[in-house]
């Protein structure tokens, strides 16, 4: 009988290897006659040193092994099969017309055997016991190819979470780096040429005397509405590359842009913060600050919040920020939906900032009870030596 040489085939879908042993070449044949299956193939040894020879070559399900063979007996190839690593776990099924004592069968038992059948071989039973081992190595077998699939399936996963976390690190590191570009601009650009301007706007009203009161209200008006544009670009400036995050740390810009948004809105925002032992690495701090702005932003435009408080704890290695509202909140059942909203794009682009150093992050909300953001960075990521 052939084996299945399909190149494309499943491997489960093959024949069973079945390794038949027995010095007798008569023997042989009525195996093979009684167990002529096209679900299995048949490899016949006259020795045990052809037996060994074939264990050897291939990988099979079940071994028929006489014991009453000249030079190496049946039991002592099957002590040999059983210390070896690869073929420790083959069944193997002893046939014998002579060992009939207790002791010789329980020596059988004792160097591997799962079966024990006398000569002449029933076939029924035969064929029913070689069934019942052929059906357990084909599940083996189609479990083994299963786990196979699904650990490929996993290091397949694990390289795309990889590459998308590469891509998202880089991304946001060009992000970064354009940011700091145009708060270079506006600060050259806009902010030092609105200074002058309000410098000059200054003297001009300065210049004006009494007489000429309604171009001086003008001139102070517009020394005024370019102070406000002035500040305006200055906070800009500031939000695109924030230098007290860089020069003080995380919690002291934490608080300055809590501050900052209750100012601003009128929303009041709580900061507390525990004091790590040392600064966290310039990524974890950038992705922490950025996703906490990115919380009141949204805070800004949907909540419609009161008050915002905002956490900055450290437990078990583990770096966490929060930040929770008051404000209306919503249905997170519905949240894939709005992918398309400037809400949900600004989580989505929070989970990216987490993610690309090596963070968790999660959104809890309802309708009617605010929303909670999250932030975990774990311990290769976290603390840094001051």
């Amino acid at each position: 009988m052939k084996p299945n040489c399909d190149p494309g085939a499943a491997p489960s879908a093959g024949p069973i290897n079945l390794l038949i042993v027995d010095d007798e070449p008569g023997n042989l044949v009525v195996l093979e006659t009684l167990l002529d299956d096209p679900g299995y193939r048949l490899v016949r040894a006259e020795s045990a040193e052809q037996a060994l020879l074939a264990l050897l070559a291939e990988d099979f399900a079940l071994l028929i092994l006489d014991i009453g063979m000249p030079g190496m007996s049946g039991l002592e190839l099957a002590r040999l099969i059983k210390r070896r690593k690869k073929t420790a776990a083959i069944p193997i099924i002893f046939l014998t017309a002579y060992y009939n004592e207790d002791e010789n069968v329980l020596e059988g038992y004792d160097t591997g055997a799962v079966d024990y059948l006398p000569k002449p071989v029933n076939a029924a039973i035969l064929r029913s016991k070689v069934a019942v081992f052929a059906e357990l190595h084909r599940k083996t077998r189609e479990v083994a190819q299963a786990n196979r699939a699904l650990l490929a399936e996993v290091a397949e996963r694990r390289r795309a979470e990889e590459q998308l976390r590469a891509l998202t690190h880089r991304v946001v590191q060009l992000q970064e780096a354009e940011r700091g570009h145009v708060a270079l601009q506006v600060h050259d650009d806009i902010t030092q040429p609105l200074c002058a301007i309000l410098l000059h706007s200054q003297a001009l009203a300065d210049r004006l005397s009494a007489r000429d009161g309604p171009s001086r209200d003008e001139a102070l008006k517009l020394r005024e509405m370019v102070g406000q544009a002035a500040q305006e670009a200055e906070r800009l400036s500031r939000s695109l590359q924030p230098s007290v995050l860089e020069f003080l740390g995380l919690a002291a810009a934490l608080r300055a842009t809590g501050t900052e948004f209750t100012e601003r809105t009128g929303v009041s925002v709580h900061v507390a913060c525990v004091e790590l032992p040392g600064r966290l690495p310039a990524a974890a701090e950038l992705a922490l600050y950025r996703i906490f702005k990115e919380a009141l932003k949204n805070v800004e435009r949907h909540a419609r919040a009161r008050c915002v408080t905002v956490d900055l704890t450290k437990q078990g290695g583990i770096v966490r920020l929060t930040v929770r509202d008051d404000g209306v909140g919503f249905d997170p059942a519905h949240h894939e939906a709005r992918t398309e909203k400037a809400g949900a794009l600004g989580l989505l682009g929070m989970r990216e900032r987490a993610t690309s150093v090596g963070g968790t992050f999660t959104v809890r909300s309802g309708v009617g009870s605010g929303t909670k953001v999250e932030v975990c960075l774990s311990p290769p990521t976290a603390v840094a030596p001051a």
